[in-house]
């Protein structure tokens, strides 16, 4: 198969080769040879208007690109050309319309942070801050704005306090508004991480405290809301902020189930792991002496005594706090040569200590230990425990055992079943997308969360489950499933068919797939192998390839899945900063018969990462794809999985970082001023924007039974409204970004019928 030309040079002006003119006749050639002249000039300047237009757009100047457009139909009749001049004059409303909703929304933001301030609420006021930061156009001269400025000192102060107070849930809020107003400030970071590990503890070991301080420190809703909507009746304001729901405790999974089969010999051995592999050198004495610093958060977090009483004993408290400053003082005080043996004696000092003095679990001690210690290397290395292997398995093998749902809480805290899975024993029972699951086995659902009812439902293949399922319809019926593997497919297309199976097609006339990829699984070359089959078999002339929200998954799945698309070049490349046993590589795409040829757009956005960033990163700096959206994450680390020596639990460490086939790291570090893919045309959305395209793919993610008719979504008041969607234009003008790749790839595919024909069809 002959590949198509780069979309790149499909968009460049294409030059019109016209026939000779009449020869001359007395007075009638005349006339003929300026009529002929007269569509001659008319032709040219239409096709030169239509290939600036084209190249403002592939610029992302899309006003530009439509008035040109516009101005070229004017001057011809040719029917492609109206055409584009239609696609592209929707286009441009539509974003019209939400350009002017984000300066909107951001001047709303704006004057309610005005009035909080006016009303002396700055912790609510930052809230409001960070929102307007986001839909910012200018992101450092609204931080640089004086009231911008007074309130982060304000702020500051407040969140310092609430440290102090051991107010953790507020602590995490106000310092994470603040890094998000001012992204650049490294001291952000690093008090985040502080206070994150202090409410990570009373989360893990002290639930019921949590949720005290959370209802202690619950906003005033109703208060706020009076002061930003006064002319509203109480009755029509939000009464209820998600974010300071109490934690449901009736199904929390207990921390020594959490911590099972943990052993310090394990930990040992992935410390010298670390020593060995990872990507830069390593300051082994930092490392132990951060892990000492997890152990000591024990002691400095109030409330864990509920579940360690010893810790209640100021005095034992006092006397671990001493032996961890002395096994500090050694730890720092040894040489190059002496560090391992000082760390070994170190280590093995602390368990002596903390069974002795406190009566801490070992695996208490070895997971905060490891945790703390593993944060100073990067956030992405870290340990797989038992409990956490199974889960880690689980999303890269894409299957499971259970019964085949996909669930979320509903607005009233209901767990709601969004859509079964294909041939799965959920769907064969009639469970249907919008029935809310009200029992498991008898006991209640509601308030719990989505990962709390996802280990309840799943278990061992063969056993029986009982969910009672509440209809649309009020009725409710018990049905006893037994648990199968469960395939997941990464690959999506753009809509369920009724009954199962996707249709791929976003414009049947102009035979233009999409295909979204969620992540990177064993199985998804493989899917994309049958559905590229699938494709050519019906005559797809374009796809557009979705990987907004992929966070990633295996390395050797993101090279299959490019290798797809590419007849050659590196598509991507790994090395460490330091000699390891683990060599640096680089991947080439091969040659393959089955090369997927067909001109493309991707999609990426923030949430693109790893795995993701690879392919459209190597889509891009080769010239096979288009890509449009937004900045993508930035996670160019490699990570490879050590075994301890127990088979089921890791040390996952990051060994290499990727580069693109530019040379061009992807990875963002702290002082990062480019990470990442940048996409050739950028189209941001608000958060809200993006919400809403997200709840209206969901209504096209749903797989129903042949005949089931989809129910009107509804919303309770102060939610997000959810759209109705029934036909591609009502998710098309709701996705900007999806809205953008489609126009772009109608305009090349035309663009190329030009380029090849080597005249207009229809000159006027």
């Amino acid at each position: 198969m002959i590949p198509i030309k780069s979309p790149r040079n499909l968009l460049r002006r294409t030059t019109l080769v016209l026939a000779a003119l009449i020869p001359l006749a007395g007075l009638g050639g005349v006339g003929q040879v300026h009529a002929q002249e007269a569509v001659q000039v008319t032709s040219v300047s239409a096709t030169d208007l239509r290939g600036r237009a084209l190249r403002a757009i592939r610029d992302g100047d899309f006003e530009q690109g439509a008035t040109l457009l516009k101005q070229a139909a004017t001057l011809s009749s040719d029917a492609e050309l109206q055409r584009l001049d239609r696609w592209t004059e929707e286009f441009s409303s539509q974003r019209s319309v939400l350009v002017d909703e984000r300066r909107k929304q951001f001047e709303e933001a704006k004057a309610d942070l005005a009035k909080l301030v006016t009303a002396h609420k700055d912790e609510a006021a930052i809230d409001f801050a960070t929102r307007a930061h986001v839909l910012a156009e200018d992101k450092a001269a609204f931080t640089n704005e004086p009231i911008t400025r007074e309130l982060i000192s304000r702020v500051t102060t407040l969140a310092a306090a609430a440290e102090e107070r051991q107010q953790w849930v507020k602590a995490i809020r106000l310092y994470a508004d603040l890094a998000q107003v001012e992204p650049n400030e490294p001291r952000w970071r690093e008090k985040l991480k502080s206070v994150a590990r202090a409410n990570r503890l009373l989360q893990f070991y002290a639930p019921e405290r949590l949720r005290d301080l959370m209802t202690d420190d619950a906003k005033a809703v109703d208060e706020i809301q009076a002061i930003l909507r006064p002319e509203l009746p109480p009755a029509s304001r939000p009464s209820e902020d998600p974010s300071t729901r109490p934690i449901d405790l009736r199904f929390q999974l207990s921390w020594r189930e959490e911590l099972r089969g943990i052993k310090p010999d394990m930990f040992w051995g992935a410390l010298i792991d670390v020593r060995s592999n990872y990507w830069r050198d390593v300051n082994f004495t930092k490392l132990m002496t951060t892990g000492l610093s997890g152990v000591r958060a024990l002691l400095t977090t109030d409330g864990l005594e509920v579940s360690f009483p010893a810790l209640a004993d100021a005095q034992k408290k006092a006397a671990l706090a001493a032996v961890l400053d002395n096994l500090d003082a050694k730890l720092k005080a040894s040489s190059n040569g002496t560090e391992v043996l000082t760390a070994s004696k170190a280590y093995k000092d602390l368990f002596d200590a903390t069974r002795s003095i406190l009566q801490l679990p070992d695996e208490v001690v070895v997971y905060e230990f490891s945790d703390a210690a593993l944060s100073s290397l990067d956030p992405f290395s870290s340990m797989l425990w038992p409990a956490q292997w199974e889960e880690f398995n689980k999303r890269t093998q894409g299957e499971f055992s259970g019964v085949g749902i996909q669930i979320q809480n509903d607005d009233d805290g209901s767990l709601k079943v969004i859509s079964p899975i294909e041939d799965s024993p959920a769907f064969k029972a009639g469970i249907k997308a919008g029935d809310i699951i009200t029992h498991v086995d008898g006991k209640p659902m509601k308030g719990i969360t989505t990962t709390q009812a996802v280990r309840i439902i799943t278990g061992a293949i063969g056993t029986p489950v009982n969910l009672t399922i509440r209809s649309s319809d009020g009725t409710s019926r018990d049905h006893r499933l037994i648990r199968n593997t469960i395939r997941v497919a990464s690959l999506r297309g753009f809509m369920f068919k009724p009954g199962g199976g996707w249709d791929y097609f976003i414009d049947s006339d102009q035979r233009i797939a999409y295909i979204r990829l969620t992540d990177f699984t064993r199985t998804s070359a493989e899917e994309l192998d049958k559905v590229a089959a699938e494709l050519k078999a019906k005559g797809a002339r374009g796809i557009i390839f979705d990987m907004r929200g992929n966070p990633g998954g295996l390395l050797t799945a993101a090279i299959d899945v490019a290798n797809k698309f590419l007849t050659g070049g590196v598509i991507v490349s790994t090395r460490a900063d330091r000699p390891t046993p683990q060599q640096q590589t680089t991947a080439t795409a091969r040659p393959d018969p089955d090369e997927v040829t067909l001109p493309m757009v991707v999609l990426v956005n923030q949430q693109s990462a790893s795995a993701a960033e690879i392919v459209s990163g190597a889509l891009k700096d080769l010239g096979r794809a288009t890509v449009v959206g937004e900045r993508t994450y930035g996670k160019g680390s490699v990570q490879l999985p050590f075994d301890v020596g127990t088979r089921n639990a890791f040390l996952k460490l990051t060994i290499s970082h990727y580069y693109l086939p530019s040379g061009r790291s992807l990875h963002r570090d702290e002082d990062s001023k480019t990470w990442g893919v940048e996409p050739d045309v950028k189209v941001e959305m608000t958060p809200e924007q993006m919400v809403t395209a997200q709840l209206a793919r969901m209504q096209f993610d749903v797989l129903r039974q042949t005949g089931e008719v989809p129910p009107e979504p509804t919303t309770r008041p102060g939610a997000i409204s959810r759209p109705v969607v029934r036909t591609p234009e009502d998710l098309i003008k709701r996705d900007s970004q999806l809205g953008a790749a489609l126009l772009l790839m109608r305009l090349q595919l035309n663009n190329a019928e030009v380029a090849a024909s080597g005249t207009p069809r229809n000159p006027g």
